[in-house]
């Protein structure tokens, strides 16, 4: 067998803890264009029990070197520690932080896209793109509040208070490392606050022609106006106290 020795043109990291019912399709549809996008795959779990790393093992197995698990110790876990631990083990100059659920639906024009806006723009450091529910789930509810969120995301980058969420983060790599990646004390909005100090070092970009689809089940687990008023307090708090509200990594089932 011959190894893929050379540096991936494209880093993407997906942080985990028991998505053992979402990791496996989320992986699956990236094996077309492992080779055709010159791709790296890092799982960073935090001690899922329910199969995830199972799943991910399988995947590493046949993939040739392009999907790789790395693994939390026993200490404090959240997603910023998880997508940190990650992104240190990618070799690519392009980074693309995904959900565990998340789908791509053309995968062609995504990466089509995503590249030719980071080659063509130098100073580009951090763009995200629409984020949807997926097609065969989606509620006329999950419908227009997608549409009013994804207005709302657009508009906070021309205000400079970017709402860049990280079910789709794409960020150049020695960018991240020079504003430290994502802040380890903060238990949520980790990924907004990215892009604040983002802003402060180079261009960021909201890409509207793209997009992705996320499963709706936090949606389906809080509903819609609680969820909203979580990510309203998340982002009061941190602007007030510089900190996370919550403590504690909950995965939604």
């Amino acid at each position: 067998m011959i190894l893929h020795m050379s540096s991936p043109r494209l880093s993407i990291f997906i942080p985990t803890r028991n998505e053992a019912k979402y990791i496996g399709t989320t992986l699956a549809q990236f094996e077309p264009f492992w080779d055709k996008y010159d791709l790296e795959i890092i799982v960073s779990d935090a001690n899922s029990t329910d199969g995830t790393i199972d799943i991910v093992q399988h995947f590493a197995a046949l993939s040739n070197h392009r999907v790789k698990l790395v693994e939390g110790g026993p200490g404090k876990q959240n997603i910023a520690i998880g997508c940190n631990l990650g992104a240190a083990q990618a070799k690519a100059s392009l980074l693309l932080r995904l959900d565990a659920d998340v789908r791509i639906p053309d995968k062609d024009y995504f990466f089509q896209k995503f590249f030719k806006a980071f080659d063509k723009k130098p100073d580009l450091v951090g763009a995200t793109v629409p984020i949807w529910v997926y097609p065969e789930e989606a509620r006329l509810s999950d419908k227009l509040y997608h549409i009013i969120m994804n207005t709302i995301i657009r508009l906070s980058f021309w205000v400079r208070a970017p709402l860049a969420k990280g079910e789709c983060q794409m960020v150049r790599r020695d960018a991240f490392e020079q504003i430290g990646g994502y802040m380890e004390h903060l238990t949520a909005g980790e990924d907004c606050n990215l892009f604040y100090r983002l802003q402060d070092i180079g261009r960021i970009k909201y890409m509207r022609k793209l997009r992705i689809h996320h499963s709706p089940r936090r949606f389906r687990q809080y509903g819609y106006i609680p969820l909203t008023m979580i990510y309203f307090r998340e982002g009061l708090w941190m602007l007030l106290g510089k900190k996370s509200y919550l403590d504690e990594w909950k995965p939604e089932r």
